[in-house]
């Protein structure tokens, strides 16, 4: 008669050798995963619509920042994870500006929705990232073409009243 032990290798009922090693990298595994921050995929920065952009900001008294960027734009995605995603700077821009994010599809579908096309056009954007901050107060908006790293653009933010 064959020996039905659970650890017989020749056994048809035997358990196979490699699940129990299996288990105990995926147990290790997740015990590691675990003790690492997972970032949101969320922006923290509360967007507004770009036809309702300029009424909120003359009712708020603030500057409106518009942020161009585009789906295939690897900086777009770094000034995201560490500047929209971060909770102060995202405080700071949701507190001092109205922000408005427009997204270029020229790549992906051969034209831009209107009002992105006429925003493009009005501040003569050719690349991405931009952010344009358009004051109340004066004519002349402030632009920033690129993405130079997190803290030159908090300098940036700072230095508009």
């Amino acid at each position: 008669m064959a020996r039905t032990d659970l650890w017989d290798r020749f056994s048809q009922r035997a358990l196979p050798v490699w699940l129990p090693v299996a288990a105990v990298v995926l147990i290790v595994a997740r015990v590691i995963s675990s003790r690492y921050e997972v970032k949101s995929p969320v922006d923290l920065v509360r967007w507004v619509l770009p036809r309702a952009a300029e009424q909120m900001a003359r009712a708020a008294h603030k500057p409106i920042l518009y942020e161009f960027g585009a789906e295939w734009c690897g900086p777009c995605h770094v000034m995201e994870e560490e500047v929209f995603r971060d909770a102060e700077l995202a405080k700071m821009i949701n507190d001092k500006f109205v922000p408005v994010k427009l997204v270029d599809t020229r790549r992906e579908t051969g034209k831009n929705l209107p009002e992105v096309a006429t925003l493009e056009s009005r501040f003569g954007v050719r690349a991405f990232p931009t952010v344009v901050v358009v004051l109340q107060a004066e004519g002349a908006p402030r632009t920033m073409v690129g993405y130079p790293g997190k803290a030159e653009f908090e300098t940036f933010l700072r230095g508009i009243p």
